[in-house]
């Protein structure tokens, strides 16, 4: 399958008004560079936002362009801003309710779905259990270091019958401990968090009924996104360090064939990343 988007003046403009809002929160960044302050300032511009919050963009494509373009300026605040969006998405499809109503305007929140021996969301081993008024939690989740910057939890947790019900936790009742060498294979290190959690019946904010795929799309589709603005950066990191480094001969790298069919191959596997997340995001916003 080929596919080429040539992006229309909507989505080029979902670019602009991404950079422009970059540009002006970076002449007003917080004096210590807290990422939780300063994604609190791209919320605030409804980076972030769903679809229909949003002054950025109105579809999924104008948001998978807004979020490539801003992980090229700040990719741990695209990370942080898809879980809102994630979030907002599964209060949608099976809270029936809004981000708003569990999150304070500015919050950030992340969602624990992550275990040990996690291989998707039906292999959760972290168990809910109906008690007196409310639930009881057992279990453990992994934690990213982009997930420490929240201010709530949302935990998901399998009941007596097999539903995935998930969990809001204020950040001041989570204790994190931090892991070594939690996947050494792939050099990522994560955080943890042990459960043993009474909580309210209001706290199970949702329960999800189906197989999570719609909102599994929505959520990698973003991350595509993100990865593709950090791949951008790699590749003109790349090509400066080629123009400016040397050989034995003197010579600049970039004179090199090896290195130009390098970079060209670097080139082409960006723009077909890019072309395969915009045609992801084009097949959700026409409801497939």
């Amino acid at each position: 399958m080929a596919v080429q988007f040539d992006l229309g003046s909507k989505h080029h403009e979902c670019i602009e008004k991404t950079r422009k809002l970059v540009e002006e929160i970076g002449k007003n960044l917080p004096a210590d560079g807290n990422p939780k302050e300063i994604t609190k300032k791209y919320l605030a511009g409804t980076l972030g936002a769903m679809t229909s919050e949003s002054e950025i963009y109105s579809d999924y494509l104008g948001m998978a362009v807004s979020m490539e373009e801003l992980s090229k300026y700040n990719s741990l605040s695209a990370y942080i801003l898809i879980e809102q969006i994630v979030f907002g998405e599964i209060l949608k499809a099976y809270a029936g309710t809004k981000a708003s109503d569990y999150l304070k305007k500015g919050e950030t929140v992340s969602l624990l779905c992550m275990e040990s021996g996690f291989s998707g969301i039906g292999s959760i081993s972290t168990k809910a259990s109906k008690v007196d008024g409310g639930w009881q939690l057992e279990g453990s989740k992994l934690v990213s270091n982009e997930q420490l910057y929240s201010e709530k939890y949302v935990v998901f947790a399998k009941d007596e019958e097999e539903s995935i019900r998930l969990f809001l936790i204020p950040e001041e009742n989570i204790k994190i401990e931090k892991m070594e060498n939690a996947l050494p294979s792939a050099n990522i290190v994560f955080n943890e968090i042990k459960l043993s959690h009474t909580l309210k019946d209001e706290q199970c904010i949702a329960v999800i009924n189906d197989n999570f795929e719609r909102t599994l799309s929505i959520a990698r589709m973003l991350i595509a996104s993100v990865s593709n603005g950090i791949a951008y950066n790699a590749l003109v990191k790349s090509i400066e360090a080629v123009k400016t480094s040397k050989n034995a001969q003197g010579e600049a790298i970039s004179s090199s064939q090896s290195a130009q069919f390098t970079l060209a191959d670097m080139y082409s596997e960006l723009e077909a990343a890019r072309m395969l997340t915009f045609y992801a995001a084009d097949t959700i916003d026409n409801g497939k």
